[in-house]
Protein backbone atom coordinates (compact mmCIF):
# COMPACT_ATOMS: atom_id res chain seq x y z
CA UNK A 1 0.00 0.00 0.00
CA UNK A 2 1.97 2.87 0.93
CA UNK A 3 0.70 6.23 -0.15
CA UNK A 4 3.46 8.72 -0.67
CA UNK A 5 3.17 11.85 1.40
CA UNK A 6 4.35 14.79 -0.63
CA UNK A 7 5.70 17.86 1.08
CA UNK A 8 4.62 21.38 0.34
CA UNK A 9 7.81 21.80 -1.64
CA UNK A 10 6.45 19.28 -4.14
CA UNK A 11 3.70 21.69 -5.15
CA UNK A 12 6.00 23.67 -7.37
CA UNK A 13 6.98 20.52 -9.21
CA UNK A 14 3.38 19.42 -9.59
CA UNK A 15 2.39 22.62 -11.36
CA UNK A 16 4.63 21.57 -14.23
CA UNK A 17 2.75 18.32 -14.93
CA UNK A 18 0.97 17.79 -18.23
CA UNK A 19 -2.56 19.18 -18.55
CA UNK A 20 -5.78 18.14 -20.14
CA UNK A 21 -6.88 14.65 -21.11
CA UNK A 22 -10.25 12.90 -21.29
CA UNK A 23 -11.84 10.53 -18.79
CA UNK A 24 -10.81 7.33 -20.58
CA UNK A 25 -7.97 5.36 -19.02
CA UNK A 26 -4.81 5.76 -21.09
CA UNK A 27 -2.40 2.96 -21.89
CA UNK A 28 -0.20 1.93 -18.99
CA UNK A 29 3.08 0.02 -19.10
CA UNK A 30 2.77 -3.51 -17.79
CA UNK A 31 2.76 -3.53 -13.98
CA UNK A 32 2.75 0.27 -13.70
CA UNK A 33 0.50 1.99 -11.20
CA UNK A 34 -1.73 4.95 -11.90
CA UNK A 35 -0.86 7.70 -9.43
CA UNK A 36 -3.80 9.69 -8.05
CA UNK A 37 -2.60 13.03 -6.72
CA UNK A 38 -4.88 14.22 -3.92
CA UNK A 39 -4.49 17.77 -2.63
CA UNK A 40 -5.76 18.14 0.93
CA UNK A 41 -5.28 20.08 4.11
CA UNK A 42 -4.03 18.26 7.21
CA UNK A 43 -6.29 15.78 8.99
CA UNK A 44 -7.47 17.43 12.20
CA UNK A 45 -8.84 14.37 13.96
CA UNK A 46 -7.13 12.85 16.98
CA UNK A 47 -6.02 10.15 14.55
CA UNK A 48 -5.83 10.58 10.75
CA UNK A 49 -9.02 8.66 10.01
CA UNK A 50 -9.61 10.26 6.61
CA UNK A 51 -6.11 9.40 5.42
CA UNK A 52 -6.47 5.88 6.82
CA UNK A 53 -9.65 5.37 4.80
CA UNK A 54 -7.89 6.44 1.62
CA UNK A 55 -4.84 4.33 2.39
CA UNK A 56 -7.03 1.27 2.97
CA UNK A 57 -8.62 1.71 -0.47
CA UNK A 58 -5.15 2.26 -1.90
CA UNK A 59 -3.86 -0.97 -0.33
CA UNK A 60 -6.65 -2.96 -1.98
CA UNK A 61 -5.84 -1.51 -5.41
CA UNK A 62 -2.58 -2.86 -6.84
CA UNK A 63 -3.14 -0.74 -9.95
CA UNK A 64 -3.41 2.61 -8.11
CA UNK A 65 -1.25 4.61 -5.75
CA UNK A 66 -2.62 7.68 -3.95
CA UNK A 67 -0.17 10.50 -3.43
CA UNK A 68 -1.14 13.07 -0.80
CA UNK A 69 -0.15 16.66 -1.42
CA UNK A 70 -0.57 18.59 1.83
CA UNK A 71 -1.82 22.15 1.57
CA UNK A 72 -1.31 24.92 4.11
CA UNK A 73 -3.25 24.53 7.33
CA UNK A 74 -5.03 27.88 7.12
CA UNK A 75 -8.18 27.65 5.00
CA UNK A 76 -7.59 30.88 3.06
CA UNK A 77 -3.98 29.92 2.27
CA UNK A 78 -5.01 26.44 1.14
CA UNK A 79 -7.67 27.85 -1.19
CA UNK A 80 -5.30 30.42 -2.70
CA UNK A 81 -2.68 27.76 -3.36
CA UNK A 82 -5.19 25.39 -4.95
CA UNK A 83 -6.63 28.07 -7.23
CA UNK A 84 -3.21 29.28 -8.34
CA UNK A 85 -1.98 25.75 -9.04
CA UNK A 86 -5.06 24.59 -10.95
CA UNK A 87 -5.31 27.78 -12.97
CA UNK A 88 -1.76 27.16 -14.11
CA UNK A 89 -2.25 23.45 -14.73
CA UNK A 90 -5.65 21.80 -14.41
CA UNK A 91 -3.99 18.37 -14.33
CA UNK A 92 -1.66 19.19 -11.43
CA UNK A 93 -3.90 17.14 -9.13
CA UNK A 94 -6.51 14.47 -9.77
CA UNK A 95 -8.59 15.08 -6.64
CA UNK A 96 -9.03 18.04 -4.34
CA UNK A 97 -10.40 17.92 -0.80
CA UNK A 98 -12.10 21.31 -0.54
CA UNK A 99 -13.84 23.36 2.06
CA UNK A 100 -17.54 23.23 1.18
CA UNK A 101 -17.57 26.96 0.38
CA UNK A 102 -15.10 26.54 -2.49
CA UNK A 103 -17.20 24.22 -4.65
CA UNK A 104 -19.13 26.91 -6.51
CA UNK A 105 -16.01 28.97 -7.19
CA UNK A 106 -14.08 25.96 -8.50
CA UNK A 107 -17.03 24.87 -10.64
CA UNK A 108 -17.58 28.33 -12.11
CA UNK A 109 -13.86 28.59 -12.83
CA UNK A 110 -13.88 25.18 -14.59
CA UNK A 111 -11.20 23.87 -12.23
CA UNK A 112 -13.25 20.76 -11.39
CA UNK A 113 -15.58 18.62 -13.49
CA UNK A 114 -19.28 17.73 -13.04
CA UNK A 115 -20.14 14.23 -11.88
CA UNK A 116 -22.53 11.76 -13.48
CA UNK A 117 -25.30 9.99 -11.58
CA UNK A 118 -26.49 10.89 -8.11
CA UNK A 119 -23.75 10.40 -5.52
CA UNK A 120 -25.71 12.45 -2.94
CA UNK A 121 -28.37 9.92 -1.94
CA UNK A 122 -28.94 9.43 1.77
CA UNK A 123 -27.49 12.81 2.75
CA UNK A 124 -29.12 15.77 4.46
CA UNK A 125 -30.37 18.15 1.79
CA UNK A 126 -28.29 21.02 3.18
CA UNK A 127 -25.19 18.81 2.97
CA UNK A 128 -25.99 17.80 -0.60
CA UNK A 129 -26.56 21.44 -1.56
CA UNK A 130 -22.89 22.26 -0.95
CA UNK A 131 -21.92 19.93 -3.82
CA UNK A 132 -24.29 21.45 -6.38
CA UNK A 133 -23.79 24.48 -8.57
CA UNK A 134 -26.24 25.41 -11.28
CA UNK A 135 -27.83 22.25 -12.62
CA UNK A 136 -24.89 19.93 -11.94
CA UNK A 137 -23.25 18.02 -9.12
CA UNK A 138 -19.57 18.93 -8.86
CA UNK A 139 -18.35 17.09 -5.76
CA UNK A 140 -19.07 14.34 -3.27
CA UNK A 141 -19.27 15.49 0.36
CA UNK A 142 -16.63 13.61 2.35
CA UNK A 143 -17.51 14.81 5.84
CA UNK A 144 -19.87 17.47 7.05
CA UNK A 145 -19.72 19.55 10.23
CA UNK A 146 -21.91 21.38 12.73
CA UNK A 147 -20.62 23.30 15.73
CA UNK A 148 -21.38 22.16 19.29
CA UNK A 149 -21.39 23.85 22.68
CA UNK A 150 -18.77 22.27 24.96
CA UNK A 151 -19.21 22.79 28.70
CA UNK A 152 -17.61 21.72 31.95
CA UNK A 153 -19.61 19.19 33.92
CA UNK A 154 -17.47 18.85 37.05
CA UNK A 155 -17.48 22.35 38.57
CA UNK A 156 -21.09 23.18 39.42
CA UNK A 157 -22.12 23.26 43.09
CA UNK A 158 -25.76 22.75 42.09
CA UNK A 159 -26.11 19.03 41.51
CA UNK A 160 -29.20 19.65 39.38
CA UNK A 161 -27.36 22.02 37.03
CA UNK A 162 -28.25 21.55 33.36
CA UNK A 163 -26.35 22.81 30.31
CA UNK A 164 -27.72 25.96 28.63
CA UNK A 165 -30.31 25.70 25.91
CA UNK A 166 -30.83 29.39 25.05
CA UNK A 167 -28.48 32.34 24.67
CA UNK A 168 -29.89 33.82 27.84
CA UNK A 169 -29.16 30.55 29.67
CA UNK A 170 -25.59 30.62 28.37
CA UNK A 171 -24.97 34.21 29.42
CA UNK A 172 -26.22 33.49 32.93
CA UNK A 173 -24.19 30.28 33.15
CA UNK A 174 -21.08 32.05 31.84
CA UNK A 175 -21.46 34.66 34.59
CA UNK A 176 -22.03 31.93 37.19
CA UNK A 177 -18.77 30.25 36.16
CA UNK A 178 -16.87 33.27 37.47
CA UNK A 179 -18.62 33.14 40.87
CA UNK A 180 -17.03 30.99 43.57
CA UNK A 181 -20.38 30.61 45.28
CA UNK A 182 -21.70 28.69 42.25
CA UNK A 183 -18.65 26.75 41.04
CA UNK A 184 -15.89 24.79 42.73
CA UNK A 185 -13.38 26.07 40.19
CA UNK A 186 -13.59 29.78 39.38
CA UNK A 187 -13.11 30.74 35.73
CA UNK A 188 -11.77 34.11 34.66
CA UNK A 189 -14.24 34.23 31.77
CA UNK A 190 -17.27 32.21 30.82
CA UNK A 191 -17.28 31.53 27.09
CA UNK A 192 -14.92 31.35 24.12
CA UNK A 193 -15.50 31.18 20.39
CA UNK A 194 -13.57 32.02 17.23
CA UNK A 195 -13.50 35.74 16.47
CA UNK A 196 -10.10 36.11 14.82
CA UNK A 197 -10.11 37.85 11.46
CA UNK A 198 -10.53 34.68 9.37
CA UNK A 199 -13.37 32.32 8.39
CA UNK A 200 -14.22 31.65 12.03
CA UNK A 201 -15.45 35.22 12.39
CA UNK A 202 -17.72 34.86 9.35
CA UNK A 203 -19.17 31.66 10.78
CA UNK A 204 -19.87 33.23 14.18
CA UNK A 205 -21.35 36.33 12.53
CA UNK A 206 -23.80 34.26 10.49
CA UNK A 207 -24.83 32.21 13.53
CA UNK A 208 -25.47 35.36 15.57
CA UNK A 209 -27.46 36.99 12.76
CA UNK A 210 -29.55 33.85 12.26
CA UNK A 211 -30.21 33.59 16.01
CA UNK A 212 -31.61 37.11 15.82
CA UNK A 213 -33.98 36.20 12.99
CA UNK A 214 -31.91 38.15 10.47
CA UNK A 215 -30.16 37.32 7.22
CA UNK A 216 -27.20 38.68 5.30
CA UNK A 217 -28.19 37.09 1.98
CA UNK A 218 -30.90 34.67 0.84
CA UNK A 219 -31.13 32.69 -2.38
CA UNK A 220 -33.51 34.21 -4.92
CA UNK A 221 -36.61 32.18 -5.70
CA UNK A 222 -36.13 29.99 -8.73
CA UNK A 223 -32.42 30.69 -9.03
CA UNK A 224 -29.67 28.19 -8.39
CA UNK A 225 -26.90 30.77 -8.11
CA UNK A 226 -28.29 34.27 -7.44
CA UNK A 227 -28.73 35.80 -3.96
CA UNK A 228 -30.73 38.70 -2.58
CA UNK A 229 -29.02 40.88 0.03
CA UNK A 230 -30.99 41.54 3.23
CA UNK A 231 -28.42 42.99 5.61
CA UNK A 232 -30.16 46.33 6.21
CA UNK A 233 -32.80 45.10 8.65
CA UNK A 234 -33.29 45.61 12.40
CA UNK A 235 -32.90 41.90 13.12
CA UNK A 236 -29.64 41.66 11.19
CA UNK A 237 -28.38 44.76 12.98
CA UNK A 238 -29.37 43.12 16.30
CA UNK A 239 -27.42 39.98 15.43
CA UNK A 240 -24.30 42.00 14.64
CA UNK A 241 -24.68 43.97 17.86
CA UNK A 242 -25.30 40.87 19.96
CA UNK A 243 -22.06 39.27 18.77
CA UNK A 244 -20.02 42.29 19.84
CA UNK A 245 -21.92 42.66 23.11
CA UNK A 246 -21.37 39.04 24.08
CA UNK A 247 -17.70 39.35 23.27
CA UNK A 248 -17.39 42.26 25.68
CA UNK A 249 -19.54 40.68 28.41
CA UNK A 250 -18.60 37.01 28.65
CA UNK A 251 -15.49 36.30 26.56
CA UNK A 252 -11.75 36.77 27.15
CA UNK A 253 -10.27 39.76 25.27
CA UNK A 254 -7.93 37.46 23.33
CA UNK A 255 -10.91 35.76 21.66
CA UNK A 256 -10.78 38.68 19.21
CA UNK A 257 -7.71 36.95 17.74
CA UNK A 258 -8.73 33.35 18.42
CA UNK A 259 -9.03 30.33 16.14
CA UNK A 260 -10.47 26.89 16.90
CA UNK A 261 -7.13 25.74 18.30
CA UNK A 262 -6.85 28.82 20.52
CA UNK A 263 -10.28 28.30 22.05
CA UNK A 264 -9.57 24.60 22.52
CA UNK A 265 -6.50 25.54 24.54
CA UNK A 266 -8.50 28.03 26.63
CA UNK A 267 -11.00 25.32 27.49
CA UNK A 268 -8.29 22.75 28.25
CA UNK A 269 -6.46 25.16 30.55
CA UNK A 270 -9.61 25.96 32.52
CA UNK A 271 -9.79 29.58 31.37
CA UNK A 272 -13.42 29.27 30.22
CA UNK A 273 -16.29 26.98 31.19
CA UNK A 274 -18.03 27.03 27.78
CA UNK A 275 -16.72 26.84 24.22
CA UNK A 276 -18.13 26.75 20.71
CA UNK A 277 -16.16 24.32 18.57
CA UNK A 278 -16.43 21.49 16.04
CA UNK A 279 -16.97 17.76 16.71
CA UNK A 280 -13.32 16.77 16.11
CA UNK A 281 -12.45 18.55 19.37
CA UNK A 282 -14.36 15.94 21.39
CA UNK A 283 -11.78 13.18 20.97
CA UNK A 284 -8.93 15.64 21.56
CA UNK A 285 -10.50 16.69 24.87
CA UNK A 286 -11.50 13.17 25.84
CA UNK A 287 -7.86 12.12 25.78
CA UNK A 288 -7.02 14.78 28.39
CA UNK A 289 -10.11 15.56 30.46
CA UNK A 290 -12.47 12.60 30.16
CA UNK A 291 -15.52 12.87 32.39
CA UNK A 292 -15.14 16.62 32.92
CA UNK A 293 -17.06 17.96 29.90
CA UNK A 294 -20.13 17.42 27.76
CA UNK A 295 -21.64 18.71 24.52
CA UNK A 296 -25.04 19.98 23.38
CA UNK A 297 -26.21 21.77 20.21
CA UNK A 298 -25.55 25.50 20.04
CA UNK A 299 -28.09 27.67 21.87
CA UNK A 300 -30.70 29.75 20.10
CA UNK A 301 -33.00 32.60 21.14
CA UNK A 302 -35.61 30.24 22.59
CA UNK A 303 -34.13 26.79 22.14
CA UNK A 304 -31.74 24.97 19.86
CA UNK A 305 -29.85 27.32 17.55
CA UNK A 306 -28.54 26.94 14.00
CA UNK A 307 -24.88 26.17 13.36
CA UNK A 308 -23.16 27.07 10.14
CA UNK A 309 -22.68 23.90 8.12
CA UNK A 310 -19.02 23.03 7.66
CA UNK A 311 -17.27 20.13 6.06
CA UNK A 312 -15.16 18.99 3.15
CA UNK A 313 -16.10 18.09 -0.41
CA UNK A 314 -14.07 15.86 -2.73
CA UNK A 315 -13.94 16.81 -6.42
CA UNK A 316 -12.18 15.56 -9.55
CA UNK A 317 -10.11 18.20 -11.30
CA UNK A 318 -11.02 19.29 -14.80
CA UNK A 319 -7.69 18.12 -16.21
CA UNK A 320 -7.30 14.81 -14.38
CA UNK A 321 -6.15 11.95 -16.59
CA UNK A 322 -7.27 9.46 -13.93
CA UNK A 323 -10.93 10.38 -13.61
CA UNK A 324 -12.09 6.74 -13.61
CA UNK A 325 -10.26 5.52 -10.50
CA UNK A 326 -10.71 8.96 -8.92
CA UNK A 327 -14.49 8.55 -9.12
CA UNK A 328 -14.22 5.04 -7.70
CA UNK A 329 -12.39 6.44 -4.68
CA UNK A 330 -15.05 9.14 -4.18
CA UNK A 331 -17.86 6.59 -4.25
CA UNK A 332 -15.97 4.33 -1.86
CA UNK A 333 -15.44 7.11 0.70
CA UNK A 334 -19.13 8.07 0.59
CA UNK A 335 -20.27 4.50 1.38
CA UNK A 336 -21.84 3.78 4.81
CA UNK A 337 -18.97 1.65 6.15
CA UNK A 338 -16.42 4.39 5.54
CA UNK A 339 -18.72 7.14 6.76
CA UNK A 340 -19.17 5.33 10.09
CA UNK A 341 -15.38 5.45 10.58
CA UNK A 342 -15.60 9.23 10.39
CA UNK A 343 -18.14 9.32 13.22
CA UNK A 344 -15.92 7.15 15.40
CA UNK A 345 -12.94 9.36 14.58
CA UNK A 346 -14.51 12.70 15.51
CA UNK A 347 -15.84 13.81 12.13
CA UNK A 348 -19.46 14.23 11.07
CA UNK A 349 -20.58 11.69 8.43
CA UNK A 350 -22.62 12.95 5.50
CA UNK A 351 -25.03 9.98 5.54
CA UNK A 352 -27.97 9.97 7.93
CA UNK A 353 -27.74 6.19 8.33
CA UNK A 354 -24.28 6.50 9.89
CA UNK A 355 -25.82 7.98 13.05
CA UNK A 356 -28.09 5.00 13.72
CA UNK A 357 -27.09 2.18 16.13
CA UNK A 358 -28.19 -0.46 13.64
CA UNK A 359 -26.18 1.13 10.82
CA UNK A 360 -23.05 -0.33 9.20
CA UNK A 361 -19.91 -0.59 11.31
CA UNK A 362 -16.57 1.02 10.49
CA UNK A 363 -14.66 -0.74 7.73
CA UNK A 364 -11.24 0.00 9.23
CA UNK A 365 -9.69 -2.59 11.51
CA UNK A 366 -6.62 -2.91 13.68
CA UNK A 367 -4.36 0.09 14.18
CA UNK A 368 -6.02 1.97 11.29
CA UNK A 369 -9.42 2.01 13.01
CA UNK A 370 -10.38 5.03 15.14
CA UNK A 371 -9.04 4.35 18.62
CA UNK A 372 -6.63 1.77 17.28
CA UNK A 373 -3.52 3.81 17.96
CA UNK A 374 -2.72 4.48 14.31
CA UNK A 375 0.36 6.41 13.40
CA UNK A 376 -0.17 9.30 11.08
CA UNK A 377 0.03 12.92 10.41
CA UNK A 378 -3.04 14.04 12.30
CA UNK A 379 -2.44 17.08 14.35
CA UNK A 380 -4.39 20.17 15.02
CA UNK A 381 -5.20 23.04 12.74
CA UNK A 382 -7.08 26.26 12.99
CA UNK A 383 -9.74 24.39 10.98
CA UNK A 384 -8.80 25.26 8.00
CA UNK A 385 -8.19 30.40 14.44
CA UNK A 386 -15.54 40.07 31.34
CA UNK A 387 -18.43 38.23 32.90
CA UNK A 388 -21.49 40.40 33.12
CA UNK A 389 -25.21 40.76 33.07
CA UNK A 390 -27.42 38.85 30.70
CA UNK A 391 -29.24 40.59 27.88
CA UNK A 392 -32.74 41.94 28.14
CA UNK A 393 -35.45 39.76 26.72
CA UNK A 394 -37.93 41.11 24.22
CA UNK A 395 -35.60 43.07 21.94
CA UNK A 396 -35.11 41.82 18.37
CA UNK A 397 -32.59 39.01 18.41
CA UNK A 398 -32.03 39.07 22.16
CA UNK A 399 -32.02 35.82 24.16
CA UNK A 400 -35.35 34.17 24.83
CA UNK A 401 -37.39 34.17 28.00
CA UNK A 402 -36.28 32.05 30.94
CA UNK A 403 -38.02 28.80 31.69
CA UNK A 404 -37.00 26.93 28.53
CA UNK A 405 -36.40 23.25 29.00
CA UNK A 406 -32.71 22.63 29.65
CA UNK A 407 -30.73 20.62 27.14
CA UNK A 408 -29.99 17.07 28.14
CA UNK A 409 -26.26 16.39 28.35
CA UNK A 410 -24.67 13.61 26.38
CA UNK A 411 -23.23 10.57 28.10
CA UNK A 412 -19.76 10.38 29.53
CA UNK A 413 -16.57 9.29 27.78
CA UNK A 414 -16.45 6.20 25.60
CA UNK A 415 -19.17 4.67 23.42
CA UNK A 416 -22.65 4.58 24.89
CA UNK A 417 -24.74 1.42 25.32
CA UNK A 418 -25.75 1.70 21.66
CA UNK A 419 -22.12 1.55 20.55
CA UNK A 420 -22.16 5.11 19.17
CA UNK A 421 -19.75 7.86 20.25
CA UNK A 422 -21.15 9.97 23.10
CA UNK A 423 -21.45 13.12 20.97
CA UNK A 424 -23.63 11.40 18.34
CA UNK A 425 -27.01 12.63 19.58
CA UNK A 426 -25.93 16.25 19.95
CA UNK A 427 -24.21 16.20 16.55
CA UNK A 428 -27.21 14.69 14.79
CA UNK A 429 -29.50 17.32 16.33
CA UNK A 430 -27.10 20.09 15.33
CA UNK A 431 -26.92 18.84 11.75
CA UNK A 432 -30.72 18.82 11.57
CA UNK A 433 -30.80 22.61 11.97
CA UNK A 434 -27.42 23.51 10.43
CA UNK A 435 -27.40 25.93 7.51
CA UNK A 436 -24.96 26.22 4.61
CA UNK A 437 -23.10 29.38 3.79
CA UNK A 438 -23.92 31.04 0.45
CA UNK A 439 -23.20 28.71 -2.49
CA UNK A 440 -21.65 31.31 -4.75
CA UNK A 441 -18.47 31.68 -6.81
CA UNK A 442 -17.97 34.98 -4.98
CA UNK A 443 -17.77 33.44 -1.53
CA UNK A 444 -14.14 34.46 -1.02
CA UNK A 445 -15.09 38.12 -1.45
CA UNK A 446 -18.20 37.63 0.70
CA UNK A 447 -16.28 36.29 3.68
CA UNK A 448 -13.50 38.85 3.33
CA UNK A 449 -16.05 41.65 3.48
CA UNK A 450 -17.75 40.21 6.57
CA UNK A 451 -14.43 39.91 8.36
CA UNK A 452 -13.35 43.43 7.40
CA UNK A 453 -16.62 45.00 8.55
CA UNK A 454 -17.30 42.99 11.70
CA UNK A 455 -13.86 42.64 13.27
CA UNK A 456 -13.42 46.33 14.20
CA UNK A 457 -16.63 46.14 16.26
CA UNK A 458 -15.01 43.66 18.65
CA UNK A 459 -13.46 46.18 20.97
CA UNK A 460 -13.66 46.67 24.68
CA UNK A 461 -15.04 50.15 24.17
CA UNK A 462 -18.57 49.79 22.72
CA UNK A 463 -18.33 53.28 21.23
CA UNK A 464 -15.55 52.16 18.89
CA UNK A 465 -16.20 50.43 15.60
CA UNK A 466 -19.87 49.57 15.24
CA UNK A 467 -21.16 47.63 12.23
CA UNK A 468 -23.56 49.66 10.13
CA UNK A 469 -25.92 47.17 8.49
CA UNK A 470 -26.84 49.72 5.80
CA UNK A 471 -23.20 50.02 4.71
CA UNK A 472 -22.79 46.26 4.84
CA UNK A 473 -25.94 45.85 2.74
CA UNK A 474 -24.60 48.21 0.07
CA UNK A 475 -21.23 46.53 -0.12
CA UNK A 476 -22.72 43.04 -0.19
CA UNK A 477 -24.81 44.00 -3.23
CA UNK A 478 -21.59 44.61 -5.13
CA UNK A 479 -19.84 41.51 -3.82
CA UNK A 480 -22.68 39.11 -4.70
CA UNK A 481 -22.57 40.37 -8.29
CA UNK A 482 -18.85 39.74 -8.54
CA UNK A 483 -17.97 43.41 -8.16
Amino acid sequence: MTAALATLAALAALTGCGSGGDDRPGPEPSGAKRVLRLATASDVSQEPVRQNLIRAWDAARPDVEVEFVHLPTATDDARSQLVATLQGDKAAYDLVNMDVTWTAEFAAGELIRPLDGDPLQGMWEQVASTARYGEDIWAVPFNTDAALLYYRTDVWRDRDWKPPRTWRDLERAAAAATDGAQVTEVFEHGYATQLGEYEGLTVNTLESVWASGGELVVKKDGSATAYEVRAATPRTEAGLRNLADRYRRIMPPEVRRATELDTLRMFERGEVAFMRNWPYVYNVLDAKMAGKFGVVPLPGPKGRGASVLGGQNLAITAGSENAGPARELLDHLAAPEQQRCLLDGGFAPVLKASYEPEGPKCSLTGSAAPGGGADGEGGETDRTAEAGKSGEAGKPGEPGEPGEEAAEPDSGPGPGPDGLPPYTRALKEALGTARPRPVTPYYAAFTELIQTEVHPSLRQNPDEGTVASERLDKELRQVMKGG
